[in-house]
């Protein structure tokens, strides 16, 4: 049997989760299913990791290194004739979508898995069966921060009811996608993201020289970081070496005057993430990793503290309590009221042993969540449905 991964994501992501994610189930595939990515060319890091050839170099090498002039009209223009759309030559060729359509159009697989919402595939594939994987309803669950127009929710619309089956992340985005959407819960099946088993050893030094709590990741709408940050405010002025280490984008200057107001500019800092191993030991130094969020569809962060044996602080809220279990220490944000504070000076003056007592729940924890285990879940549904 053989299954199609169209590059959607991998054309949109040059890293983030559901690339990963899919980039993680293609290489963990059992050997009786044969998986393909139609990808020829990418920019997306797991891609690159696993050798597929970069999209960058092969524009800057495309007749010589450098540029001149013509160069990217001539580039548009050969890559899309030798696609065999010349048509398209005034525009950027879309090379890993011509060769999806050509599987498609030439019956070479059994089961297509788009890594996305759009639907250009459905007036290809005929009756061959499909698998969607749905990573969270958070469009539909926060209209205040999304046009009800917005491309994934028509997207979703439209391809979703359409699937010959449907894969969620967790039991929470299976609830809201049945209770939106009014799809039947036969029709779908939760398949958990895995823990990346590549061997970590902890830097013996901390990156910084200052304690510090952790914060991964965009800091909008939902994610509820400004709210989490007036939180900590009584914190950082009674733990005055205490400071919180932001990853992500930088400070916006509208953050950065905030800070700057409540007398805290000096006690939030932003960090690159270059490596994997950079992310682990900011983990592994950090007093606790917050996640503030009001929902995830699965929260992939928790599983990288938990491999980093770094405390984890979860809002009790969305997936969280499904996803880690009694395996963390748990908060309330309300809209008028937090505990954070409270909960934080718990594991603060936890002792060596306690302490100890959740990173072992953690470790149990992360042995649920495996990579291969997801795979072989994920090739019974493509036998299904073929």
């Amino acid at each position: 049997m053989k299954v199609l991964y169209d590059s959607q994501v991998f054309d949109m992501q040059t890293h983030g989760g559901i690339s990963r994610c899919f980039a993680e189930l293609y290489q963990h595939m059992p050997s009786d299913v044969e998986a393909c990515i139609a990808v020829k060319k990418t920019n997306n890091v797991y891609l690159q990791a696993m050798g597929f050839p970069s999209a960058q170099e092969d524009y800057d090498n495309f007749i010589h290194k450098g540029a001149f002039p013509m160069k990217r009209i001539l580039y548009k223009a050969v890559r899309n004739i030798q696609a065999g759309h010349p048509e398209r030559w005034d525009r950027w060729p879309r090379i890993n979508l011509y060769l999806t359509e050509d599987y498609l159009k030439n019956k070479l697989v059994d089961v297509l898995h788009p890594t996305y919402y759009d639907d250009y595939f459905l007036k290809l594939i005929g009756d061959m069966p499909f698998v969607i994987t749905v990573h969270d309803m958070i469009p539909e669950l926060y209209p205040q921060y999304y046009n009800a127009d917005e491309y994934q929710i028509r997207k979703k619309r439209i391809v979703i009811p359409r699937a010959s089956h449907i894969v969620t992340v967790s039991e929470q985005t299976k609830k809201d996608l049945m209770r939106i959407m009014h799809i039947p819960e036969e029709q779908i099946t939760v398949v958990y993201h895995g823990a990346d088993t590549t061997p970590y050893s902890p830097a013996a030094r901390s990156p910084f020289d200052f304690e510090y709590l952790l914060y991964i990741g965009e800091r909008h709408m939902y994610k509820n970081f400004m709210s989490w940050y007036r939180d900590c405010l009584p914190l950082l002025r009674r733990h005055r070496d205490l400071k919180i280490v932001c990853t992500g984008k930088p400070f916006t200057n509208i953050e950065q005057s905030i800070f700057d107001s409540f007398g805290t500019a000096d006690r939030l800092v932003h960090v690159f993430v270059e490596t994997n191993q950079e992310l682990l030991d900011i983990y592994h130094h950090a007093l606790a990793f917050a996640y503030p969020s009001s929902y995830e569809g699965f929260g992939i962060p928790i599983i990288e503290a938990y491999k980093a044996d770094c405390p984890v602080m979860l809002n009790h809220a969305s997936c969280f309590p499904e996803i880690a279990g009694d395996a963390a220490i748990f908060f309330r944000m309300e809209e008028c009221s937090s505990d954070f504070e409270e909960q934080f000076e718990i594991l603060y003056h936890m002792n060596s042993i306690e302490r100890e007592h959740l990173l072992d729940k953690q470790r149990e924890r992360l042995k649920l969540y495996s990579w291969e285990k997801s795979a072989n879940t994920l090739a019974q549904i493509y036998k299904k449905v073929c």
